[in-house]
């Protein structure tokens, strides 16, 4: 059993985030859950194989195995190209890039603006980006037409 399952099993008796304890999760947490133990509510989540725990929103986030505080670095870890984005929203994964309002896509691993175009940063190149999957769609159709095109044309 690991870490994580231990920690359910040790609080069977979960509760329903509330909006404001949702807040304080972060859109890299694979699993959390809410808690009382003792009369007080504690958060509980899961972050790169590390159980963490929190006394709710505007509390710091610790280390369920020995009580240390999780620096800020590690929360933001997996955010690429963070250095770009101005007010960075560490739990929800937002900011904004050139005055643009962007947020982090966990399933694309990148930037994208609210429409859900990539952000490409300055001194990056389309090469060194990660590609959206609807540009992947377009190219792709476009060659199917395109072989399409040529198979017509070789029947006539």
């Amino acid at each position: 059993m690991n870490k994580w399952e231990k920690c359910k099993k040790r609080f069977p008796q979960r509760t329903t985030l509330t909006t404001e304890e949702t807040h304080h999760i972060s859109i890299f947490f694979s699993n959390h859950f809410a808690a009382t133990d003792k009369g007080q509510c504690f958060l509980f989540a899961y972050f790169k194989e590390i159980v963490l725990w929190s006394r709710g929103p505007r509390r710091p986030w610790r280390y369920l195995e020995d009580n240390d505080l999780i620096s800020e670095d590690l929360l933001t870890a997996k955010y690429l190209d963070k250095e770009y984005i101005d007010n960075l929203q560490i739990f929800k994964g937002t900011g904004q890039y050139e005055g643009k309002e962007v947020q982090y896509s966990t399933k694309r691993n990148c930037w994208t603006y609210l429409n859900n175009r990539t952000v490409h940063f300055h001194g990056t190149s389309a090469s060194e980006t990660h590609e959206s999957p609807v540009d992947d769609d377009t190219a792709h159709v476009k060659e199917i037409l395109e072989r399409t095109d040529t198979i017509i044309s070789s029947a006539i």
